[in-house]
């Protein structure tokens, strides 16, 4: 005979509905797990800087596409750029973050000024809208995210914990690779405080 308690419907509601929904939670995550490892997995001969971040609490900065940026032909190498160039930030790497920058970003700062710079600064949300042709077959690459660091070290007049942008980042081809070309464009970037 069955219970007719509510203690004895509630278990069995639990049996019957508890334990498949968590199986397939568990399933779900784990597809979504490999799938993420598959569409982030690094190309061979790497720095290894995005497995790094992945360990180190949350300092992987993840970049993502509209369906507009993801069309573009170049949407796999202009991910990789931006991956690990706010990275490289994140985790203050500065060899890495040189080469996502071309040469005269390099010597506008030195590691020990870039290292002041950025000292607090943690990059996130990052998401590009638009892929434009630009001069010379660069890119302009419009695009957001956000960052967070100490009020102090904060843009002058903006002087808060955390900070939205809406960038444009010139990316030319440079050493065989894209290369972010943020002189080109003074005045490209707006931050409003979050």
């Amino acid at each position: 005979m069955q219970s007719t308690s509510p203690v004895g419907r509630s278990r069995n509601s639990w049996l019957k509905w508890g334990v498949p929904i968590a199986v397939i939670v568990l399933l779900a995550a784990g597809a979504g797990g490999i799938v993420a490892q598959r569409y982030y997995s690094e190309p061979s001969g790497t720095t290894g800087v995005m497995g790094e971040a992945q360990d180190q609490g949350g300092q992987y900065a993840n970049i993502e596409l509209s369906p507009d940026a993801e069309a573009h032909p170049d949407s796999a190498d202009i991910r990789w750029t931006l991956q690990m160039h706010f990275n490289a930030i994140n985790m203050r790497r500065y060899e890495t973050w040189k080469a996502t920058v071309v040469a005269e970003k390099q010597r506008q700062l030195p590691e020990d000024k870039w290292q002041q710079e950025y000292a607090t600064t943690r990059d996130a949300a990052v998401r590009v809208h638009r892929v434009e042709p630009g001069p010379k077959d660069s890119l302009r690459i419009l695009m957001t995210f956000v960052s967070t660091q100490d009020p102090h070290d904060a843009p002058p007049g903006l002087e808060s914990p955390c900070l939205r942008w809406s960038v444009v980042y010139p990316m030319v081809v440079d050493a065989g690779g894209f290369r972010l070309d943020t002189n080109s464009l003074p005045g490209s970037a707006l931050a409003v405080r979050c």
